[in-house]
């Protein structure tokens, strides 16, 4: 009896050790592949070389983790990946600014004033540097006033240079909640810098 429990354990610790092994090829084989298309995506939301080899890093950790809950029908790994990595980044700007340390704020001058929460904006993928700028600077004074699901909106339409039905599908919402997120984000812009021009 005590023999037959212990090749039972056994055999559960070189199947666990199985799984773990071709667990770790899949996430090497995923580094491979997309290491750099998720921190090029990382560097455009942190701005920060070194954060962004740390998240592309913490990503496929987390990829590692959750690789038994990956879904298929979310369109592949590489969207998986970046959403991800997406929360890792915007985990990254909370503590950022929990600390106080924000590297956009000796460029905000540069920003134009044309560049807004605008979706028609042509700048596909993100491409021209004011508009990347105001697009950190956004996140990082978006990161603790909205919720989860409207920050990957945000980062998806904004840094990824998505469009709305792109969006609803990665996230696996309807093109209407990501609109109307969208439309609720630019009436909040629109308001405070009301209420800034009235103080100001």
């Amino acid at each position: 009896m005590l023999m037959q429990v212990l090749g039972s354990r056994l055999r559960g610790i070189v199947l666990g050790r199985r799984d773990a092994q071709a667990k770790a090829r899949v996430i090497e084989s995923l580094h491979h592949r997309y290491a750099a298309l998720l921190y090029d995506k990382c560097v455009r939301i942190l701005a920060d070389a070194g954060e962004a080899e740390d998240a592309v890093q913490e990503t496929m950790l987390s990829a590692y983790s959750a690789l038994d809950r990956f879904d298929e029908s979310l369109g592949g790994y590489l969207p998986w990946l970046y959403r991800i990595a997406t929360n890792v980044c915007l985990k990254q700007l909370r503590t950022r600014r929990r600390k106080g340390a924000t590297p956009c704020d000796t460029l905000a001058e540069r920003v134009s004033a044309d560049a807004t929460l605008d979706p028609d904006a042509t700048d596909p993928r993100g491409r021209d540097p004011v508009r990347r700028l105001h697009y950190r600077r956004m996140l990082e004074q978006l990161v603790d006033r909205v919720d989860k699901r409207t920050l990957e909106i945000v980062v998806a339409h904004f840094v990824d240079g998505l469009d709305q039905s792109e969006i609803a599908k990665q996230l696996g919402i309807s093109r209407r909640a990501v609109v109307k997120r969208l439309s609720k984000l630019r009436g909040r812009e629109h308001a405070e810098l009301a209420e800034a021009l009235q103080h100001g």
